[in-house]
Parts: structure tokens; C-alpha cells; sequence
């Protein structure tokens, strides 16, 4: 059977176009002449392509999406017009109030994914909130000082979240096919990351309304034990600019660098395990995270509404695993005074760690064959058993011997409570903060980079951005993501 290769149209087979592609073309300034040029244009870029056998289908693809370009721009530019002569010149805050002293089609530029371009809208002065506005602003989305459209400010917001802007750049013009000015992406970014925390406090609300234990009569809900881990980095900041020595000198505490703080939160439910036996990992599928710049309570504050959106109402058991820091406990304490506390297991054995590296040297035979029977102990419940054999050598040992072995009886001592890991293992619940660990990288990479600074707002707006499209909040943030995205939530 012989197949044939559909042919493309040329100038000829579009002389006399259907009723309603007549109409459309007409609309936006294309007549069927300009429709034939482009058509026979684009079949020649086609045929050449063709004709060079090193060119594979990426360039086919390229060659149509380039050239589509000038009529996509013009198919937005006239339906953005029509939408924007279609707002009532009202007041957007104050409702139907009618808007006085009218400014008739003042232009707007506009810069597109398809192509800069130019809106006309009306605007007035509102005498009762006493301010002017342009209605079809508020409604296309182009309200705030950036020209961008809204798809080019998610892009922006998205690219920087990811990326230096400088980088972002160059990435811009590959993937956009439009080269993006990195102090636009910034400055793009930086607005959408603004809107998102002025956008969080009233999301979580939300949640925590919506979210609510079954009332008497409905299904009770399966029991699950929902997770919660909580650390804390460092970023570099420097907002005040050559003044580091003076501020140093009048305060030798002061330094550039200051804390995230960081956390998430899934249900135990959703942790699984992948992998060979012996080589497994845990795979969390669905959890919330939650990273900010503006302090402990901040950080406790919006951890509580992402456990309320994960389902903190109704779960049997809640858990909160973390390094030992004190001020972690107590926030916890604070916000969830019921959960269970765990010490993650890896910082527990740190410390047997560095008392064997003091008694029988770094790295050595022996310091693995002292400490392993005691890390054996620990993990099976026995930590008191432990604390004993350590307070026994005290006795024997010299002065930083003795100090560093001190200093781990201490720190078991105070969360002897906190090292159940047999039975957090019997209960199939991690004994680790890999998890949160894993997420302050992930950040770090981003936002710790060789000779980058911040600012507080900066850097809090950056922050947040990653946690709305980490926590399926960036369709909330940018609506007409919904046609393409698919929810990660």
C-alpha cells in the first residue's frame, strides 16, 4: 500500500477562504493576500528544510514557530483590544461607581510572548475613593507599573525562582524566543513574589475553613499520622552597602548573614518506599513547605496552615522531627502543644561519633569498633543503657575527653523522650529529617550561590514564589496557568 505526504497549502488554495476564516482574517488586518504570502513564505522554508537531509524535525519545528509568530501577535493584539472595549468604565475598588473627567483611549504598550503591541482603554477619576483608574487594566491583568503581560510576568516569576536573572536572560531567548532584559525579569519576579505574600495569609485561611473534622453521621476518615520537619539555614544579605566595617565597629555582633527558616509537612501516608531491599529510599508524594526570611513565628505561623491544608484537623497523631534545636521544640510545643517529638537519628549519632573520634582518633579501626554496638543501642531504645557506659568512662579519660563525652550525656539526657526510634520504626515513620534536610539543599542552591547578596524583601519574595509552586498555590497566583499546568497538589 503506497502512502502519500499531505501537501501544504499553497497561495492558490487559499483564494477563496471558508466564511468564517474570511471573517477572522478580517478582523485582525489579515486578508487572504497576506494569508497566501505567508502560507507560500512558510512552504518554502519548508521545502529547503526538506531538501537538507543534516536538519532534523527540531528545525521544522523551530522553522513554523518562528514564522506563526506575526500572526499570533496579531490575533492577541485584536482580541485584547475587544476585551478591553468591553469594560465598563467603573471604578474596579468601589464597584459600579461611574467614573468621571474620562480619558478616552490612552494607549498602553504591552510587551507579549508573541510581540510587543499597544492596548487603548478608557479611564477616569473615581470620586468616591478619589483616585483614577483604567477599568480594562484591572481586568486583563495589566494593573501595577510592569508592561509585561501576564503570561511574560509568570515566565519572569517562574525563571528567576529557578535562576539567577542574568541567567534567565539568555534561557529567554532560547525558550521563549524573545530575549527577556534581566533587570525586567528581576524586577518582574520580585512584583509576583510581593503578590504572593499579600495572596498567602487569605489562602491558608481558606484552607483552614474548608479543612474541618466529619460532623456526626458522616465517614470518619481513615487514621493517618501526619509529619512534620523543621530546620533553619543561613543567607547572606547586605542592605546597607559599604558600610560593613562602621557597623561592625559599632556592633561587633553584627554580621550579613541571617536565618531561613524552613519546614514541611506531609501524611505518613503518602511516604513510600522505593528501590531493591537494602538500597531503598522514601518517596514522599504529595507535602507542603513552607520558607521565610521574617522569623520563628512567621515560619510557625504558616507551617500551622499548610498542616491544617494537609489535614491537621483529623489526624490521629501528629509527629515533628528535627535536628535538636531548642528553639525548634519550643515552637512546636507552641503551635502543636499534642504532637510527638523525635530527634532525627542522624545528629543523635553525630555525637557517639565525636566521642569516638576523641577516644581512639578520626577515622580509625577502633573508633568504628567502639561506637558500633553503642549506635546499635540507640537505635533500639536503649539510649539510657548508653548514657550509663559513657558516664562510667568519665573517670578515666583526660580533660577534652571527658568534656566531649559530657557534652553527649547532656544532649541525650535532655531528649531522652525524643529517641524512640524502635518504635517509630514499628510504626513505619521516618527516624530521619532527610526530608527537610533534602529541601533546605534544594533552596541553598538557589539562593546560596558564589558572590550573590540579597535583601530581606528580596529574598523573602523569591522565597515565597518557590513555596507556591512547590504547594500548588501557582495557579492561585496566576490563573490562566490552569490550561496547561497539571495540579502538583
Amino acid at each position: 500500500m503506497s502512502t502519500s505526504t499531505p501537501s501544504i497549502p499553497t497561495a492558490a488554495t487559499v483564494s477563496a477562504p471558508q466564511p468564517n476564516l474570511h471573517g477572522l482574517l478580517g478582523e485582525v488586518g489579515l486578508d487572504p493576500e497576506d494569508l497566501g504570502r505567508w502560507l507560500e513564505e512558510l512552504r518554502e522554508a519548508l521545502q529547503k528544510i526538506r531538501e537538507n537531509p543534516a536538519q532534523d524535525a527540531g528545525f521544522t519545528e523551530e522553522s513554523i514557530r518562528l514564522r506563526c509568530r506575526e500572526l499570533e501577535r496579531r490575533l492577541l493584539a485584536d482580541a485584547l483590544q475587544r476585551q478591553a472595549d468591553r469594560v465598563a468604565v467603573t471604578c474596579p475598588k468601589c464597584g459600579d461607581v461611574p467614573l468621571t473627567d474620562r480619558w478616552r483611549q490612552k494607549s498602553r504598550p504591552l510587551r507579549t510572548l508573541s510581540g510587543p503591541m499597544c492596548v487603548s482603554r478608557t479611564g477616569g477619576y473615581c470620586k468616591k475613593c478619589d483616585a483614577f483608574w483604567y477599568p480594562a487594566d484591572a481586568r486583563l491583568g495589566l494593573s501595577g507599573g510592569s508592561t509585561a503581560s501576564p503570561l511574560l510576568r509568570e515566565i519572569s516569576a517562574l525563571l528567576v525562582s529557578k535562576m539567577p536573572a542574568e541567567q534567565a536572560e539568555e534561557i529567554s531567548q532560547r525558550v521563549c524566543g524573545i530575549r527577556l532584559n534581566h533587570a525586567s525579569l528581576a524586577r518582574d519576579a520580585r512584583r509576583q513574589g510581593d503578590r504572593a505574600i499579600e495572596m498567602l495569609p487569605g489562602l491558608q485561611a481558606r484552607a483552614a475553613w474548608t479543612t474541618r473534622k466529619p460532623l456526626q453521621g458522616e465517614v470518619e476518615p481513615k487514621p493517618f499520622t501526619l509529619v512534620l520537619q523543621i530546620d533553619a539555614w543561613n543567607i547572606r544579605e547586605r542592605d546597607h552597602w559599604n558600610e560593613t566595617e562602621a557597623l561592625r565597629a559599632s556592633d561587633p555582633s553584627f554580621s550579613r548573614w541571617h536565618w531561613v527558616y524552613v519546614a514541611t509537612v506531609f501524611r505518613l501516608d503518602q511516604r513510600c518506599v522505593t528501590g531493591q531491599p537494602g538500597k531503598h529510599r522514601a518517596v514522599i508524594t504529595e507535602r507542603s513547605h513552607v520558607a521565610t526570611r521574617e522569623g520563628i513565628e512567621t515560619m510557625t505561623r504558616q507551617l500551622h496552615g499548610e498542616a491544617v491544608r494537609r489535614g491537621l484537623a483529623t489526624a490521629e497523631r501528629v509527629l515533628i522531627i528535627a535536628d535538636g534545636a531548642v528553639w525548634i521544640w519550643n515552637a512546636g510545643k507552641d503551635r502543636f502543644p499534642n504532637a510527638v517529638q523525635r530527634l532525627d537519628l542522624f545528629h543523635a549519632n553525630s555525637y557517639l561519633w565525636a566521642v569516638a573520634h576523641e577516644l581512639h582518633g578520626a577515622g580509625s579501626a577502633a573508633a568504628r569498633q567502639w561506637v558500633k554496638p553503642l549506635l546499635r543501642q540507640v537505635r533500639e531504645d536503649r539510649t539510657p543503657a548508653v548514657i550509663t557506659e559513657l558516664r562510667e568512662l568519665l573517670p578515666t579519660l583526660t580533660e577534652a575527653q571527658a568534656k566531649k563525652v559530657h557534652t553527649t550525656v547532656e544532649y541525650y539526657t535532655n531528649n531522652l523522650h525524643r529517641m524512640k526510634y524502635a518504635e517509630g520504626e514499628r510504626r513505619h515513620e521516618p527516624v530521619g529529617s532527610g526530608a527537610i534536610e533534602s529541601t533546605c539543599r534544594q533552596l541553598q542552591c538557589r539562593m546560596k550561590r558564589c558572590g550573590q547578596f540579597w535583601t530581606q524583601p528580596g529574598d523573602e519574595a523569591l522565597l515565597t514564589l518557590g513555596t507556591f509552586w512547590r504547594n500548588g498555590y501557582w495557579e492561585k497566583l496566576f490563573p490562566h496557568a490552569e490550561l496547561t499546568s497539571v495540579s502538583r497538589n
